[in-house]
């Protein structure tokens, strides 16, 4: 019988000085198909994606089974890296090349002392030049652009973006949930501009209706519903085919992994273009 396999294992993060938990699954078919390498999914808050008992809000992407269900088109499966977040704080610091103006007012932190955000582009760096360089050392991974996806919500979408955008040799696939760009919206805004458009990368974006990130703010979700069309529009004007951009707002949706395990399936099959 097929058995998926997860592995779980810490991982030293030279860019920043620190470690991190690495879980790594692979598909059903991987010990039985020698001859048969896999795209790689590299995703953001690795502890909310396969088990609920990791999981910050007892919620999970459920991205094992997201993958598994490709089945039905054809599809031989793909490999998941997920990278487990820096918790509080750190998450933020590290899914950000840029520091926000905005955090502190948006989210309602009164106890900060330090500025918010700004790791980003070490996190990239950790990501592409060391996590990469040893999944494709370890596993039959397939290692070109075009089969490697880099995907996050929230701020995991942000980051996601950001190394879509700043790393379009690697990552040729890129998958932005419920995006957070109120954190640094002109900053990713100008990053996205900044494209290479010989690159022919495939821009997942959504969002739901009825997002939030602090329940004070009743507009809360204006900011996640303008950010995500802005973000759209921004990657049309600048240039990228619209067949190689999809928007999806959800009516109803919430910032939660339920929601987005439910809009996971759709996002990867038009990504991998099943």
């Amino acid at each position: 019988m097929k058995s998926e396999k997860l592995g779980i294992f810490t991982m030293r993060m030279p860019e920043m000085n620190r470690e991190r938990t690495i879980r790594v699954w692979l598909p059903p078919s991987y010990d039985e198909r020698n001859d048969v390498r896999y795209p790689v999914i590299y995703m953001h808050d690795g502890q909310n994606l396969f088990d609920k008992q990791t999981s910050a809000y007892g919620e999970i992407w459920e991205a094992h089974t997201a993958v598994k269900g490709l089945s039905r088109y054809g599809f031989d499966g793909a490999i998941i890296v997920g990278i487990d977040n820096a918790e509080g704080l750190g998450r933020l610091d590290e899914y950000s090349p840029w520091v926000s103006t905005e955090v502190e007012r948006l989210k309602g932190l009164t106890t900060t002392d330090r500025p918010i955000g700004g790791e980003g582009e070490a996190y990239g760096k950790f990501v592409v030049n060391t996590l990469k360089v040893h999944i494709d050392a370890t596993y039959k991974t397939l290692k070109s652009r075009t089969d490697t996806a880099v995907i996050g919500s929230s701020m995991g979408g942000f980051i996601s973006l950001y190394l879509g955008a700043t790393y379009p040799d690697v990552f040729g696939k890129v998958g932005a949930f419920s995006t957070a760009a109120w954190f640094a919206q002109k900053e990713l805004v100008g990053c996205l501009k900044r494209i290479d458009l010989s690159k022919d990368t495939r821009w997942y974006i959504d969002v739901g209706t009825n997002e939030t990130s602090n329940d004070e703010i009743d507009t809360f979700n204006q900011l996640y519903i303008d950010g995500s069309k802005e973000i759209y529009q921004v990657l049309l004007e600048t240039g990228v085919p619209k067949e190689n951009l999809r928007l999806i707002t959800e009516e109803g949706g919430i910032h939660n992994e339920k929601d987005w395990a439910r809009r996971l399936p759709g996002a990867l099959k038009w990504l991998f273009e099943l």
